[in-house]
């Protein structure tokens, strides 16, 4: 299998570096310089970097295929084509709407439950478990929940090297886990996604040579959802609350998100703002140690990530450490929540002059 992995590193590769190379001299899929508040970079940057990592993992799909005969990894690419392409489009175009993407990721939800059998059957919660007997909530709970992963991790793809390196950690804590229970198809599955985004990642960290796109978000989302409900599905010992702690950084700042457009701020939970963890990190934290000359402003990008990687880490380690202890499990992932809006509230507040100059628009 390691073969194989590499094959997915080197394809992922030459994949992102033709794109960084013609997309310039063609036009396609760049990621303009605007107001929009989600915008801290300063050139022209393709957005199709999840291409590479999409097509390495369809490329050994099919050499297993091939070679060996196994059809799992085909399916899971399969179904989540339509979630990669959505994205791509929008990445291209700039013009589909969320609910439409939503719409489609959804899809790629229902052939996971389709072709995979990734339906999840309960929640670790006791009686609410008995609701999984109703096959209808069961595929209702699980096409809400992979759709709401894919989206996650787009919405943390704000700076160079967050979502990928996030991405990389989370899967490692899935290999880990399914080593330990002899699971080596999530354990391949797994690998394959970590090897093909950190080449991504070399291209994208720190320098920001190409951006991760739509579509590579939607597609590493989608992977990690589908990975989700199969440990926890093929394997009982697995709380259901493992993948959720493991997952927490950006499902949390989803979940936040929402809450603070919706309820806090009274405007559309879809409306881009630039209000999320990372972006207060960038504009308040990172003046602190370059400072706030606009000419910095790459370093700044890439300063930002590791502090989400920190973070990451931080409900990674308990995950991995009690996958099979739903109570321990909840407690760390109530402990996570407090500490998010805590460091939350925390920058928010940050009083010193300089730096508050950044963002005195935006306050909550």
């Amino acid at each position: 299998m390691l073969k194989y992995i590499i094959i997915a590193f080197l394809v992922c590769s030459l994949v992102d570096f033709l794109i960084i190379v013609f997309s310039n001299k063609l036009s396609i899929g760049l990621d303009k310089i605007n107001n929009e508040p989600q915008k801290f970079h300063k050139s022209l940057t393709p957005r199709l970097g999840g291409t590479g990592i999409f097509l390495a993992f369809l490329v050994i799909s099919f050499l297993l295929f091939v070679h060996r005969k196994e059809s799992d990894f085909l399916l899971l690419a399969l179904c989540a084509t339509p979630a990669f392409l959505v994205g791509l489009t929008e990445d291209i175009s700039r013009k589909v709407k969320p609910i439409y993407r939503l719409l489609v990721i959804t899809l790629s939800a229902g052939l996971g439950i389709l072709f995979l059998g990734a339906l999840l059957n309960r929640l670790d919660l006791g009686v609410v478990d008995k609701l999984f007997s109703f096959k209808a909530v069961a595929v209702i709970v699980t096409l809400i929940a992979v759709s709401g992963v894919t989206n996650a991790f787009n919405i943390i793809d704000g700076y160079n090297g967050l979502a990928s390196f996030v991405s990389i950690i989370i899967f490692l804590g899935f290999a880990y886990v399914a080593f330990k229970l002899n699971d080596m198809y999530i354990v391949y599955v797994c690998f394959a996604m970590i090897f093909s985004i950190f080449a991504f990642f070399l291209l994208n960290y720190p320098l920001g040579k190409i951006f991760l796109g739509d579509g590579g978000a939607y597609f590493i989302g989608f992977i990690a959802a589908e990975v989700a409900v199969l440990i926890v599905v093929r394997h009982k010992q697995v709380s259901a609350f493992f993948p959720l702690l493991l997952c927490i950084y950006p499902i949390f700042e989803t979940i936040f998100s929402m809450y603070r457009r919706k309820i806090i701020k009274k405007s559309s939970v879809g409306k881009a703002d630039a209000l999320h963890l990372h972006t207060l990190v960038f504009r308040r934290m990172t003046p602190l140690f370059i400072g706030s000359n606009p000419e910095k402003i790459l370093y700044r990008n890439s300063m930002t990530s590791p502090f989400l990687w920190v973070l990451t880490v931080f409900s990674a380690l308990p995950a991995i450490l009690f996958w099979n202890d739903a109570k321990v499990l909840i407690v760390f992932s109530i402990i996570f929540m407090f500490i998010y809006i805590g460091l939350y509230w925390s920058i928010v507040k940050f009083k010193i002059s300089r730096i508050m100059k950044f963002n005195k628009s935006n306050k909550l």
